[in-house]
């Protein structure tokens, strides 16, 4: 395959795959999804379409404090829709399997952020927050006694932050 034509396809790559996760994605988990778990393509081909995609309007660059989050423009889905057909049909479904499957994970990853750290006193703080690429939804910092409880919420946050803020939202609407 010569070079203008595994371009073309790396970027159709990267294109389809913001259609089917249809969330905003940011570099890690972009790397993570088309290298580490997939192999569609080197990091730095990767990060290289990305750049391509954006000075060519394709995906648009959110800021979200430190960190780039990317999302499918109009004129990106356009473009797929007029090129869908050179990404290798097995290819296509190998995507779509893959985006359903692990597509509800990467969300939590990235919208559901939680930490932990030690206090002086002893105690362990927990923050919790659910964010979105402009806004935060809801944060939560609270003290608990020790580093297992905080360890346990901490790695429960992302399997329960729906239902949380579900239930305070409705609590406090009532």
């Amino acid at each position: 395959m010569e070079q203008a034509e595994e371009d073309l396809l790396n970027k159709l790559i990267v294109l389809f795959v913001f259609d089917k996760m249809d969330i905003a994605l940011d570099e890690k988990t972009l790397i993570t999804v088309c290298y580490t778990q997939n192999g569609w393509m080197e990091p730095l081909i990767l990060l290289d379409a990305i750049q391509k995609l954006v000075k060519a309007n394709f995906i648009h660059q959110v800021a979200r404090g430190r960190e780039k989050l990317y999302t499918l423009t109009a004129d990106g889905r356009v473009c797929l829709a007029n090129f869908y057909s050179r990404i290798p049909e097995s290819l296509r479904q190998e995507i779509s399997e893959y985006v359903k499957e692990n597509r509800m994970s990467f969300k939590r990853q990235q919208e559901y952020m939680h930490t932990y750290y030690k206090n002086k006193d002893g105690t362990y703080t927990v923050w919790l927050r659910i964010v979105e690429p402009t806004a935060t939804l809801m944060e939560l910092k609270f003290v608990v006694a020790n580093n297992k409880t905080a360890k346990y919420i901490h790695e429960n946050w992302e399997k329960n932050a729906a239902s949380i803020y579900l239930l305070l939202h409705d609590r406090l609407i009532e």
